[in-house]
């Protein structure tokens, strides 16, 4: 059996995250939700902690100039200067209520 080999200058190329949201470019306006870099939310009752663009971020940890002040299903908030930033880990999902009414 033979092995092949990649000719000497060959480089493979950079593998990309199908898991990974689309990049957006919109700022929001100041006191809406941000298009965020939320991926991930992991709670327990010992610890709280958010996956923001990449970097795991505990409960009262720095990040984004601001400070993680608030962790539940898929929402993380930053408090910056009593202002708070509200960061969506599905922000392009609109939610809607259901009518009970047949």
């Amino acid at each position: 059996m033979g092995c092949a080999l990649a000719p000497g200058g060959a480089r493979a190329q950079a593998l990309s995250d199908p898991m990974r949201p689309p990049e957006t470019s919109a700022a929001p306006a100041r006191g809406q939700a941000s298009s965020s870099g939320l991926q991930a939310v992991i709670t327990s009752p010992a610890r709280k902690l958010a996956v923001i663009d990449g970097a795991v971020v505990p409960l009262g940890a720095p990040v984004r100039g601001a400070t993680l002040d608030g962790v539940s299903d898929s929402v993380a908030v930053l408090k910056k200067d009593g202002d708070r930033d509200v960061l969506l880990m599905h922000p392009q999902i609109d939610k809607k209520r259901r009518s009970n009414a047949r």
